[in-house]
């Protein structure tokens, strides 16, 4: 059975969602500028068009909210329908890397909801086994390079799910589903996968501390099998992600009580899986990083800082894995109101614009700097998203 749920119920089971913390916040945070606000932004340049999806955990029943960007100016008009239902509570999503299906994580609800994209329009349609049984506290997604297999993790154990996806779009759990990630998981709030799909990663929590875990992956029957001891990492990893080339994996997490953010940045070991920590890393964000996104260059990072409204921008050093801070670095989120931090984060598959989904409802669209890797504003940024409590965004490239 489904239970009623309102987003202020929601926001006390993750720490970005805490409304009296961002609160808090506000009042000690005197903002953040850009430093080179003076500078003439470059002429956005002209290009492909993009879906833009976000899953949304507000109101009694969650939703995905669609919207369409222009190939010019990169900005952003809602689909007719959207949003679309979906199950309680949306966390996450993921889209196939075919751009055929999108796949939302319901936490209460505990299941994945499952939808067909319209490769001409956008719009979603329901598949007819959708929704699919996950369990209470999924709440974070991946989909190998080939769409051929999806998994999933929850807040609320130590299971990692493991689903084939079929020719239509369907789920069907493995019979190996699901995995313990390790005996003492309690939590597990992060999810990726390396480009060659040889590799999972899972953040996961226990009484004491948070791990990354690393699972071999079998590419034909989508099995999993643990590699070596996991790596710490600072405590409330809310987001995993690699670079495009897939040499370093980058985790944001909320920090230590000194830290309040920071991005480690680990080496991959193509062969055998083992990470190793960049120097310098972890590497200071702004306050609660909720989500993580490079570039489809792989020569910039950028971070969504839910608390303190604001996106942290990095470059990326493509041979050593540290991170530089982006002049003007870090960049407001934009939103709507006192209550407007930054929840998700994506760079759009051709790497000229940034985009945000904020606590405020709507979505904010930069354009980066090929050069430098700054964030301008698009023109009429923020976007109305038509949804409540956007959790997380994900983007599309239009057939």
């Amino acid at each position: 059975m489904r239970h009623s749920v309102n987003h202020f119920e929601i926001l006390h089971f993750r720490f970005r969602w805490n409304l009296l913390v961002t609160l808090s916040l506000a009042l000690l945070i005197s903002g953040c500028s850009s430093s080179n606000s003076n500078v003439s932004p470059p002429p956005p340049p002209s290009g492909s068009v993009n879906f833009i999806y976000t899953a949304n955990a507000g109101g009694s029943s969650g939703t995905a909210a669609a919207l369409i960007s222009d190939a010019t100016s990169g900005g952003l008009t809602t689909i007719t329908g959207s949003p679309f239902p979906a199950g309680n509570s949306s966390f996450a999503l993921a889209a196939d890397p075919g751009g055929k299906f999108l796949y939302v994580a319901n936490y209460f609800s505990g299941d994945i909801s499952e939808f067909s994209i319209n490769q001409t329009t956008g719009a979603l349609s329901p598949l007819p086994t959708s929704p699919v049984a996950a369990e209470l506290g999924v709440d974070a997604l991946v989909i190998d390079p080939t769409s051929k297999f999806l998994y999933a993790v929850s807040e609320r154990s130590a299971n990692l799910y493991e689903f084939s996806i079929d020719a239509t779009g369907n789920l069907q759990a493995l019979a190996s589903s699901p995995v313990p990630i390790n005996a003492g998981t309690t939590a597990s709030r992060a999810i990726a996968m390396d480009p060659s799909g040889k590799y999972l990663f899972v953040s996961a929590e226990d009484s004491t501390t948070d791990n990354l875990y690393v699972f071999t992956r079998d590419l034909n029957a989508g099995t999993l099998t643990a590699t070596a001891a996991p790596v710490a990492i600072d405590v409330s990893a809310h987001a995993i992600t690699t670079d495009p080339a897939g040499k370093f994996v980058l985790i944001s997490s909320s920090g230590s009580s000194t830290l309040f953010g920071d991005l480690s940045v680990f080496s991959l070991d193509s062969a055998t899986g083992a990470l190793t920590p960049a120097t310098g890393s972890p590497f200071p964000t702004g306050v609660d990083p909720g989500s993580v996104t490079v570039d489809p260059s792989g020569k910039f990072v950028y971070t969504a800082n839910t608390a303190d409204s604001t996106i942290s921008a990095f470059s990326l050093n493509s041979t050593t894995g540290v991170l530089s801070p982006i002049t003007g670095s870090p960049f407001p989120s934009g939103g709507v109101g006192t209550i407007n931090g930054p929840t998700g984060i994506v760079a759009e598959p051709s790497g000229r614009f940034v985009y945000v989904c904020n606590a405020s409802n709507d979505i904010s669209g930069f354009q980066i700097n090929s050069q430098t890797g700054g964030l301008t504003a698009i023109t009429s940024s923020p976007f109305a998203s038509g949804a409540n409590g956007p959790h997380a965004i994900v983007a599309v490239k239009k057939k």
